[in-house]
Formats: structure tokens, sequence, C-alpha cells
């Protein structure tokens, strides 16, 4: 390989392993955001069966 080969290869797999760093922390971050997500809509859904069950007490009373 001449010199200029091997800058661009170089260059390459520096790009490379770069766009992998992201990919892999963007990766992390996307599961936390959907945990958290799912934590949100768990909480939601309880918010919405107390204020169901309330108004339910309300009609029945």
């Amino acid at each position: 390989m001449n010199t200029l080969e091997q800058y661009v290869a170089n260059e390459l797999g520096t790009i490379i392993a770069n766009q992998s760093i992201k990919i892999a922390k963007l990766e992390k971050e996307n599961q936390s955001l959907r945990l958290r997500n799912a934590q949100l809509q768990d909480i939601h859904r309880k918010k919405v069966k107390e204020s169901e069950s309330k108004t339910d007490n309300v009609k029945n009373g």
C-alpha cells in the first residue's frame, strides 16, 4: 500500500470507529428513554385507573 492508500484506510478506520461509538451511545440512550417511557406510561395508567375509580364512586354514591 502506498502512503495515500494507508492514509485513506486509516481515516476511514477512524471514521468507522467514531461512528460505532456514536451508535453505541445512541443505543444506550434509546434504551434508557424506552425504559423511562415505559415507567411514565405505567404511572399514567395507574392515574387513569384511580380517576376512573373515583368517577365510579361518585356515580354510585
